[in-house]
């Protein structure tokens, strides 16, 4: 399956991938042996997960192409089935499971009580609901950003008014990706660690209180009794090297220094070119500005000859009309014939 931004994929990196993977790492104690709902599933990479731990688990998605994708990939998974169905219609029976899980479903629908309901319907009255919702203040509001795939966000007091209408037992967690250093013995893993808060210069062995949570989790339950003890929790990702990916980061950033340096020289010479070519042209300009102006005093001068000849050849054909010029023609002839004879 391609990632398009409205179902998350194992193959994607970063932030991503560590929200979506934490939340099933999470719950799987929660889930040992027990039967087992993953709703909107996706490509059922979280339904695998549980079913590490699970007794049995049902994935399901309204896409009949995630549902395909995810039977073909985890077929061998003897525990684990997939089923079309959407979360305001699960294919399932009347209290059949006793934990549902539903991470990053209910903001992508408008019938959210609906939904609920559902849920509500195919757990055993004694069944758990883990669910998770983006903080719409932190996750929309303060970034002013929109997922085109989300229909309706929520604020705390709404999805938690929301719960409580069908749980009346509700503990809630928050999620949100932080930056961390670890100090483990030399080739060795530990499953606990003890917390260290580094508060301005104040370092204190304790955790930080979250704020501005990027996701809501709630556990829920009919009472009290029935909220298992979920620790808070830390993921690792054995892949992630931020050391290299920095470094990768500033060798990209490098690269864009010295493409930046490289473009700015071509553009001063580009500019130095541009200067060069306009005092070129003004200089022609300006000759056939020059040109120009004689041609037109050359014009100018012609046609005030021509009209003078014009006036002379008028007077001329004047003469050579007049009675007087007839008359004299007799003596003009004898004059010539003198002057040759």
């Amino acid at each position: 399956m391609d990632f398009t931004g409205e179902r998350f994929i194992p193959t994607e990196k970063g932030e991503i991938r560590y929200e979506h993977m934490h939340r099933y790492g999470w719950v799987q104690s929660l889930c040992k042996g027990l039967r087992v709902l993953d709703i909107a599933c996706g490509e059922g990479y979280g339904s695998a997960l549980l079913a590490d731990t699970a007794g049995s688990v049902t994935g399901v998605d309204i896409s009949d192409e995630a549902v395909s994708h995810a039977k073909q990939r985890y077929a061998s998974r003897a525990n684990l089935q997939f089923l079309q169905g959407s979360a305001t219609s699960v294919p399932l029976e009347s209290g059949s499971v006793d934990v549902v899980v539903s991470f990053e479903t209910i903001e992508h629908l408008a019938e959210q009580e609906e939904m609920m309901r559902e849920l509500r319907r195919v757990l055993a009255p004694s069944g758990i609901l883990v669910i998770s919702s983006p903080n719409k203040k932190v996750y929309s509001d303060d970034r002013n950003y929109v997922n085109e795939f989300h229909v309706k966000e929520l604020y705390f007091d709404e999805f938690d008014e929301l719960l409580g209408r069908y749980f009346p037992a509700r503990r809630h967690f928050a999620q949100r990706f932080i930056t961390a250093s670890a100090l483990l013995p030399l080739g060795q893993t530990a499953t606990v660690y003890e917390a260290l808060l580094l508060t301005g210069n104040e370092l204190k062995a304790r955790t930080k209180a979250m704020d501005r949570e990027m996701y809501f989790v709630a556990v829920c339950a009919a009472n009290e009794e029935l909220l298992p003890a979920l620790a808070p929790n830390l993921f690792l990702d054995a892949e992630s090297d931020l050391y290299s990916e920095q470094h990768d980061v500033r060798q990209w950033a490098s690269g864009l220094h010295q493409e930046h340096s490289e473009l700015q020289a071509r553009h001063l010479t580009l500019n130095k070119e541009f200067e060069e070519r306009t005092a070129w042209a003004e200089s022609l300009l300006a000759e056939n500005t020059v040109e120009r102006n004689a041609r037109l005093r050359l014009e100018a001068k012609t046609a005030e000859l021509a009209e003078l000849a014009a006036q002379t050849q008028r007077v001329v054909d004047q003469i050579m009309n007049s009675r007087s010029w007839r008359l004299m023609a007799p003596l003009r002839w004898l004059s010539r014939r003198r002057k040759g004879g």
